[in-house]
């Protein structure tokens, strides 16, 4: 039998009483939110049978740091698991962001153009590009590749500016549909 309790239940008395009346070994444990959705089982968000229930067996603390460095919204509706806590492959996902992220350059940067300063919005991974915008024009963003943006950091620090973002964005193919 499985059980879960907000706080500690003592269940001695009962067990105590099992035992005489049964003459078996009876075992009872608490088990946290995490046990019982793995011992339960389910399907994920993503389509495939629970983490914990399949081969995950090392639970560690999920942290919402985690969702961050994925930049993924911090709804709790979306980042939470089967169990209502952080899900679990937040963490077993997040030494591959890591490793991309410390190729980008800082999403503080600052690019100095003619135009002038363009600051950092948004970090896309997959893609490895890096979305700008103008201080005094945010509406406007311009997707531009990783290297391309060191690039123009290196200019930067040589005291060298470019007239304006739009020759370093990234190319998009034309709409063939209207």
């Amino acid at each position: 039998f499985y059980f879960i309790a907000p706080a500690r239940v003592d269940f001695r008395e009962l067990v105590k009483d099992l035992v005489s009346e049964l003459k078996l070994r009876i075992e009872l444990r608490q088990i946290n939110v995490r046990d019982r959705s793995a011992s339960m089982g389910a399907i994920g968000p993503c389509g495939r049978e629970l983490c914990c229930s399949t081969w995950l067996t090392d639970f560690r603390v999920v942290t919402t740091s985690a969702a961050r460095y994925q930049q993924l919204s911090l709804n709790p509706q979306k980042i939470a698991g089967q169990c209502g806590k952080l899900k679990c492959c937040l963490n077993f996902e997040l030494d591959q962001y890591q490793e991309a992220l410390a190729d980008f350059p800082s999403s503080k940067t600052k690019i100095k153009t003619d135009r002038g300063i363009a600051v950092c919005q948004k970090l896309d991974i997959f893609k490895k590009s890096m979305w700008f915008s103008y201080k005094n024009e945010s509406i406007d963003w311009y997707e531009i590749n990783v290297n391309n943006v060191k690039k123009l950091i290196s200019m930067n620090e040589k005291g060298e500016s470019v007239s304006n973002l739009e020759e370093f964005v990234v190319y998009k193919k034309e709409k063939d549909y209207e």
